[in-house]
């Protein structure tokens, strides 16, 4: 080999050298300004988007690790309120864990049953049974049953499945003629609905459907039902902005039925587990008018909220009956149908998170107006944290709770 080709092959080596360097240099310069790390849709975590973007990862070094941090100015200075993403994935039915120290939730893909930490970290499935296609979840107070609704073969199907750890002990059918199913706020036990003949009749019984016992038979198959105190079973018709509900107690015992509410469109309520309290929404004008209001049996009183939202975008406080948290919608839909086309999908919210006081009618901001449509919300039991599914993505996120104003 000559002189000149030595030249000309050492010259190749170093226009490809310098070239994929240069491609190197490339992917680094463009993960630092135009990154996406966390594909979140975003370049947040950026260069340039931690530099000059008021949402922010935390350093290593911070306690908050893993959360989204957001600066707060709407009270003049700025505060930090901290966001956690628990599951990107579609959920169902999240609740607290038994002993109440993490995060439990089905995931719609697979139906199997995870937990995680209050922080979205140490995600574990805990559940060998899969069950596709869950609509809803009730859970029994100590969190030990799941009450799981489901479409199979073109059917509304239920089933009952006991955990204990992180095992599914038994899981077993419920009938399938059940019609409206709840469990009790304040012990594992569940009450339902069931249509035999004609006939519509409520029942309670244990979570595993033994000692049943039929305590009513109703007028009409569509009542739905809630159980708040041992004493007092809740019968309320199916809401819909164009037609009225009644909303009834039952003392299981006395077989004792009370008119509590009646000929109120759009109706749905929220009660406080194990007491009297409850809240409300009612609607004018096929639901394009809704109101929300606060009531107490035994106190017999009734306020006007002086908002708005759906009750079941609402949570009462685990220790005060007169403490809610609560997704407040930024704005409503002019000549929205409510609650009918919240319900099936065709609007959507951006919500505002309050701490509101029932009693003082005081209100707190605990998180701005986003692009979340809150439902399910619970907390934890010491109210540190507030968690919630996203609506419109079925998204789990938990929020670091400020203390109260």
């Amino acid at each position: 080999m000559d002189t000149e080709q030595i030249h000309t092959s050492r010259s190749r080596i170093i226009v490809v050298s310098l070239l994929i360097i240069g491609i190197i240099l490339l992917i680094v310069l463009l993960s630092m300004f135009w990154g996406d790390a966390d594909e979140d849709g975003n370049n947040t975590d950026s260069f340039f988007g931690i530099l000059f973007n008021n949402e922010r990862t935390p350093a290593d070094n911070d306690p908050l690790r893993g959360g989204v941090i957001i600066g707060d100015d709407t009270k003049g200075e700025e505060e930090e309120i901290t966001l956690y993403l628990i599951s990107k994935d579609p959920v169902v039915g999240a609740s607290l864990s038994s002993d109440g120290t993490r995060v439990r939730y089905f995931k719609q893909a697979g139906g199997n049953l995870f937990e995680a930490s209050f922080t979205g970290e140490n995600e574990t499935r805990i559940s060998n049974v899969t069950i596709p296609g869950i609509l809803d979840v009730t859970w029994t107070p100590s969190k030990t049953y799941a009450i799981i609704s489901f479409y199979t073969d073109g059917e509304m199907r239920r089933l009952y499945s006991r955990y204990t750890g992180t095992s599914t002990v038994s899981s077993a059918f419920l009938p399938s003629n059940i019609q409206a199913i709840t469990s009790s706020m304040v012990e594992d036990m569940i009450a339902y609905t069931s249509t035999s003949n004609g006939e519509t009749a409520l029942f309670t019984a244990r979570p595993d459907n033994t000692a049943i016992k039929k305590v009513f038979t109703l007028p009409a198959p569509d009542f739905e039902v809630l159980w708040p105190t041992s004493s007092t079973l809740v019968l309320k018709q199916k809401s819909s902005s164009y037609a009225s509900s009644f909303l009834f107690t039952l003392n299981p015992s006395s077989k004792l039925l009370t008119r509590v509410l009646s000929d109120k469109p759009g109706l749905d309520v929220l009660w406080y587990p194990g007491g009297t309290d409850f809240l409300y929404m009612d609607t004018e004008r096929e639901g394009t008018r809704a109101s929300l209001h606060a009531s107490s049996l035994k106190e017999n009183t009734f306020a006007d909220m002086p908002f708005f939202t759906l009750p079941e975008k609402c949570a009462w406080a685990p220790a005060s009956d007169d403490t809610l948290f609560c997704a407040i919608p930024e704005s409503l839909p002019k000549g929205a149908n409510l609650p009918d086309e919240w319900w099936q999908g065709v609007i959507s919210f951006n919500d505002s998170l309050w701490r509101i006081n029932t009693t003082t009618g005081e209100r707190q901001q605990i998180l701005p107006p986003r692009q979340f449509d809150g439902i399910n919300l619970f907390l934890s039991k010491d109210e540190s944290f507030l968690f919630f599914t996203n609506k419109k993505d079925g998204s789990l996120w938990g929020l670091r709770l400020p203390p109260a104003a």
